[in-house]
């Protein structure tokens, strides 16, 4: 009897040992992690939170409480023109390469731990430095009080001596769409214009009319449409939800620059990606979309998951590359 216990000890460690050696190869679509930590979103988070700003923001607030020690970045915060930014460099040496980051948060919220982190990671895969913006929220401060602040933080890097060729813009969900409408302002202002663009799930329609609003409810775990077409409001305040500096998915993209856009293929705002990508292409722009299998809202911020890995390569490869 003791044998074979120890026998089918040595089996359940076998067929573990395999089954994990298959993770490691990346053989599993989606991978097991991906599985794991989607599903226990669907279980633990409820989108219920999302219903009321001063509830979400203290969810939040708790939430990156959470963080380990170990997994916290120290904040290097200071003031460009006014305007509240912060650091995140690499570790081994400070680079040439800088990327202008816009948070995610729907407009009205912010989590500066978890993005902290996520930069702090970047940081490591790209080795360029990143400046994060914690440009003002609504609805205290509407339209275009997040923009404006964008644009005033870029002015002042290029008055530091940044050069356009060093610099590229990216951002996270309502980070993403405040990243491409920054760039069609810099264009229209003749401001000059940096190197490339990173857009990771971004917001991009504040109408809500894509068709994945529809067809991917089941399948995000984060994101409620009733919820962002609020904070969509709070943001836009006495403005059209169609104007091209709230919506860039309404905007002119003649003369940007070449484009990363990665996005989860399970989220409500995929078709955000797709059809600024097909617009941006039919004027002209160079670029280069990933729509992610089986992922969900800003995937490649969930570290421990093969898909974020890769997704964090091709960051790294694509600012190397412009």
């Amino acid at each position: 009897m003791k044998q074979i216990t120890v026998g089918w000890r040595k089996l359940i460690f076998f067929l573990f040992g395999v089954v994990w050696g298959l993770e490691w190869m990346n053989v599993f679509k989606p991978s097991l992690r991906s599985r794991l930590i989607y599903g226990l979103i669907r279980i633990f988070y409820k989108k219920e939170v999302l219903e009321d700003i001063s509830v979400q923001r203290g969810y939040l607030g708790r939430l990156q409480k959470l963080v380990p020690p170990p997994l916290k970045v120290e904040a290097n915060e200071f003031m460009a023109d006014g305007v509240a930014c912060e650091w995140i460099l690499p570790e081994d040496k400070i680079s040439t390469q800088l990327v202008f980051y816009l948070h995610g948060g729907a407009y009205v919220t912010k989590m500066p731990v978890l993005h902290r982190s996520f930069l702090h990671r970047l940081a490591a895969v790209s080795s360029a430095q990143y400046l994060m913006v914690d440009y003002r929220l609504a609805p205290e401060f509407p339209f275009p009080a997040a923009l404006a602040d964008a644009l005033t933080a870029y002015q002042w890097l290029l008055r530091q001596g940044w050069r356009p060729n060093q610099i590229m813009i990216a951002g996270d969900s309502a980070g993403g769409g405040l990243a491409m409408a920054l760039l069609q302002v810099i264009r229209d202002f003749k401001i000059p214009l940096p190197v490339g663009a990173i857009l990771i799930s971004p917001w991009t329609d504040l109408t809500g009319s894509g068709e994945s609003n529809n067809t991917r409810i089941e399948e995000d775990v984060l994101l409620d449409w009733e919820n962002l077409a609020e904070c969509a409001r709070d943001y836009a305040g006495k403005e059209s939800l169609k104007h091209p500096w709230i919506s860039p998915l309404f905007g002119d993209f003649h003369g940007l620059p070449d484009t990363l856009i990665l996005v989860g293929d399970a989220e409500i705002l995929r078709d955000d990606s797709t059809r600024l990508a097909d617009r941006m292409r039919a004027d002209g722009v160079q670029v280069e979309l990933v729509v992610e299998p089986y992922m969900g809202h800003v995937y490649p911020a969930l570290a421990a998951l093969p898909e974020a890995q890769k997704a964090m390569k091709m960051i790294g490869e694509f600012i190397v590359r412009c």
